[in-house]
């Protein structure tokens, strides 16, 4: 897999922070129409064929974030990969060790970019994947039937709005680069990946053992969002993380108290991912970003279910995925530093 290089300074359009309010609000609409736009085609799909949207959503998730760490080619390599994964893992739904080396696979990959200082370019690969194997997405039928129909679907579905949303994004937010991030000693990602990919393996051997449905899949997520394979865990991060996932899930929670259907709460679901957007756009605290993407999470993926259990279930994973990405930076560093901590060295915070 390959990235573009960044472009030139003096060619860029990448924007800058907004400062002032007026830019501020003037940056919001444009992330707003833009959505709307991204959406627009797939919803419109949406009423002819089942499913569409809810496939979109992984090729928006992919593209949009792919993008913003790596360019164009970035983007639409990821959305690729996305697709063969995804359709991979429905395939083999029932080779469950199978799926298992995928996380495996995925953790080491991701542990490889991240020791050339491109993780947060190939990020989406092992939070999105896990999706797919927890439930296949449904297209045309639901349960889906999984055919040549089903797999030539959802390669179309997501390449295109993975391809519609890069180009909406770089409309409304100008060019990309590759972001690549300075590694001090590479031995320590690799490793680190391949622990978060054993680790994910586990939670996924354990999550399907028994024939109790449960949504596995939020503690691979929390792993790989505070996963810092350089500079493993930043306290500031882990805090927001956890103060954030808790107002999100009190969010949903008032919500189901106050007799919300499940048409309300996924037509919330688009403003909760622009206010997401747009607060990673304005470089707002953590907290908010992560409160933001967890009422996002949760409301697109709540329908028929009950929803004050899936929050408390969800809390519970969260805690968890939290306790292992600990125990994965404290074991890096026991091996390669000889020191008892989760963040990074002196030397490495200091890149």
């Amino acid at each position: 897999m390959t990235f573009e290089s960044p472009p030139p300074a003096a060619v860029s359009t990448e924007r800058s922070v907004p400062s002032t309010a007026h830019q501020k609000l003037v940056l919001g609409l444009q992330i707003l129409a833009g959505l709307l736009i991204i959406a627009a085609p797939a919803f419109i799909a949406n009423q002819f064929i089942d499913g569409v949207m809810s496939v979109a959503f992984f090729g928006v998730l992919a593209a949009a974030f792919g993008w913003m760490e790596g360019g164009t080619k970035g983007g639409f390599l990821i959305v690729t990969a996305l697709s063969a994964l995804g359709l991979a893992s429905v395939a083999l739904q029932s080779h469950t060790l199978i799926l298992a080396l995928m996380l495996l696979a995925l953790g080491v990959l991701y542990g490889y970019f991240s020791s050339k200082g491109l993780g947060a370019a190939v990020l989406q690969l092992p939070i999105l994947t896990p999706y797919f194997m927890m439930r296949p997405p449904p297209l045309f039928h639901d349960p889906p039937v999984v055919n040549a129909q089903y797999a030539f679907g959802i390669v179309v579905v997501m390449l295109g709005s993975g391809l519609w949303t890069m180009l909406v994004l770089r409309l409304v937010l100008g060019t990309r680069g590759l972001r690549r991030e300075r590694v001090a000693n590479r031995r320590v990602p690799i490793a680190y990946g391949t622990v978060l990919g054993l680790i994910s393996a586990a939670v996924l051997l354990a999550g399907t053992a028994t024939g109790l449905k449960s949504h596995w899949v939020w503690i691979t997520l929390t792993l790989y969002l505070l996963a810092d394979p350089v500079k493993l865990v930043q306290p500031k991060k882990l805090i927001g993380r956890a103060l954030g996932t808790a107002a999100g899930f009190g969010i949903v929670s008032l919500l189901a108290l106050l007799g919300a259907s499940d048409q309300l709460l996924a037509a919330c679901a688009l403003p909760a991912i622009w206010l997401c957007i747009y607060s990673m756009a304005v470089k707002s605290p953590y907290w908010i970003y992560a409160m933001l993407l967890t009422v996002a999470v949760v409301l697109m993926n709540s329908a028929g279910l009950d929803t004050l259990l899936l929050d408390a279930e969800r809390l519970g994973f969260t805690l968890l995925g939290t306790a292992l990405s600990l125990a994965a930076a404290l074991l890096m560093n026991l091996v390669f530093h000889h020191r008892f901590g989760v963040t990074a060295t002196p030397e490495d915070e200091s890149l």
